[in-house]
């Protein structure tokens, strides 16, 4: 028998009658998000507005849904009487008016853009590796170098003509800039095509030209310099046996720091800030705090991201400088990378060598070349991030 039919059957003796209507007491019974209301006796159809106001619901707030139920008896003048039992509901009232909101956004026109004056442009030199022969070797990355040289002050003239000031550059040096020659894998020493001196000399000549060239197109500059493992002192089994800051990466920035302090009338925009003792550094861009650090603090391997974030996770929660980075530039991995982490942004710079036979043989992989650069404004941690 379904429940339909449980309500409406007959009732043939006045006990029965009197049990049913028991069962169904006039009233309300709320339960927090719904309920049940349970009418009188009426004849014909419920006028279920007036019944809700009759207990005090609210008609606007509330209203009746299904299932309804009924129980039906004859009564002495020989009409038939029924009692509803039906769940009642709080109004769901939408909280947007989306119709408006729609003919405005298309009457919206795009405002201008409006600038304070104070964004910073920010770009990585990662990975030269300088001295390296895969690909096209020593050749082609001074190439690559010169030429990221160039299109970075196309760059700025574009950034300026859409806007944004950028008085100010940042020069974030992650390391690797040379390649070393001995303990960083199998046959370093037998495919580098320059020895130590060689290599760092010609470092030095290229971040040297290239911050004269750049020093002409900023009030100020910054370079903020980390070391990376290529330019560590390794003995023949691959260990480094000096301090973290005993590094080439760092004594080629340290050489080019001299030489531009000797000429302050023309260099005296252009500061320094190299890392010591530690793998890691913090400058200001704006409103916002960018680190960086070369990678290889994470271990090689796969999964760059996950090992980054955990690893910057853990020096924010010991509250080392690092972990108050808005911004976490890295290098070592050789591909270009931006992922939100909600609290910081990470950028993955590309690097600027001829590519890796070793690891286009065992992973099939082959990364773009570039140079890194991207904006940072008082409301916006990164922002137009372009490789050049």
């Amino acid at each position: 028998m379904s429940l339909k039919d449980e309500f409406t059957k007959q009732v043939n003796t006045a006990e029965e009658l009197t049990a049913r209507k028991r069962m169904w007491q006039p009233g309300v019974e709320w339960l927090g998000d719904e309920g049940t209301v349970t009418t009188d006796a009426v004849q014909g159809d419920p006028e279920w507005d007036h019944i809700l106001r009759a207990w005090d619901l609210d008609p606007n707030e509330f209203q009746i849904v299904e299932p309804v139920l009924f129980n039906s008896w004859g009564g002495e003048d020989g009409l038939n009487n029924r009692q509803f039992k039906a769940k009642v509901i709080r109004r769901v009232h939408a909280s947007v008016d989306l119709e408006p909101l729609i003919r405005n956004a298309l009457r919206h026109k795009p405002s201008k853009r409006s600038f304070t004056g104070d964004e910073v442009l920010n770009v990585a030199l990662a990975d030269w590796q300088i001295g390296k022969a895969d690909g096209d070797g020593v050749e082609g990355t001074i190439r690559r170098i010169i030429d990221c040289r160039d299109a970075l002050i196309e760059r700025v003239r574009g950034l300026r003509k859409l806007g944004y000031g950028v008085p100010h550059l940042n020069v974030l040096w992650t390391g690797d800039s040379v390649e070393g020659c001995l303990g960083h894998y199998p046959g370093q020493t037998y495919t580098v095509e320059l020895n130590r001196r060689e290599q760092v000399r010609a470092t030095r000549r290229l971040l040297a030209e290239t911050l004269t060239a750049w020093s002409k197109h900023f009030d100020g500059i910054t370079v903020a310099a980390v070391a990376g493992n290529h330019g560590e002192n390794r003995n023949a089994g691959g260990k480094a046996f000096t301090t973290a800051d005993d590094n080439d990466d760092l004594a080629v920035v340290e050489q080019v720091q001299e030489i531009l302090e000797a000429n302050p009338d023309a260099f005296g925009h252009v500061r320094f800030v190299i890392a010591r003792d530690a793998l890691t550094l913090t400058i200001p861009a704006g409103e916002h705090i960018v680190g960086i650090t070369h990678g290889h603090v994470t271990r090689s391997g796969a999964n760059a991201e996950g090992k980054l974030r955990s690893w910057w996770e853990k020096q924010a929660a010991g509250r080392q400088p690092i972990g108050d980075a808005d911004v976490l530039v890295s290098g070592h991995y050789h591909h270009f990378r931006v992922a939100d982490w909600g609290g910081c942004v990470w950028l993955q710079a590309p690097s600027l060598d001829g590519g890796s036979e070793w690891w286009r043989v065992s992973q099939g992989e082959v990364s773009q070349q570039g140079m890194l650069t991207f904006v940072t404004t008082n409301d916006q941690r990164a922002t137009e991030i372009a490789v050049i």
